[in-house]
């Protein structure tokens, strides 16, 4: 089990993550882990992707995380992701970890991002099709509090 405290970029907010096997609690909201790779560490920056979904929509989401081409893992400074489906309510987490901020502003510049995206905004795109997303998708950023709980 690993316990992580986050602290939200540019506030005081923190967020405690704790990861047990197939689950993640994230705050007050727990998951259960579809999709992972690399271990949660207490150091470095981490990313929640906040994806919410239409119940209708779940099974064509998470056919496209559990299908997708897995680039993100070769990145510079990369340490890991979840992909998290939500055992209540209708946000999926992608968590991922990177050393820093800055390497993940790296991954969002690079061709890996760019392939893992490529059908956004196209007939393809999970963004277009008005079965899957409830409403648009967003990211925080925390760095890791070197507070460990």
């Amino acid at each position: 089990m690993i316990n992580i405290l986050l602290k939200q970029k540019n506030t005081d907010e923190t967020i405690e993550v704790k990861e047990e096997s197939k689950n993640i609690q994230i705050g007050d909201d727990h998951y259960e882990v579809i999709d992972q790779a690399g271990s949660l560490e207490d150091s470095g920056a981490v990313v929640l992707n906040c994806i919410p979904v239409k119940p209708e929509g779940r099974e064509k989401f998470e056919a496209r995380f559990l299908n997708r081409p897995k680039k993100i893992e070769n990145e510079e400074g990369f340490k890991a992701i979840r992909v998290s489906r939500p055992l209540d309510g209708d946000t999926y987490i992608v968590l991922t970890q990177w050393t820093s901020e800055e390497a993940f502003r790296n991954w969002q510049d690079s061709e890996a991002y760019s392939h893992a995206h490529q059908k956004r905004g196209t007939d393809k795109g999970l963004d277009r099709d008005e079965s899957v997303l409830k409403s648009k998708p967003y990211h925080e950023v925390y760095d890791v509090s070197e507070e460990m709980i």
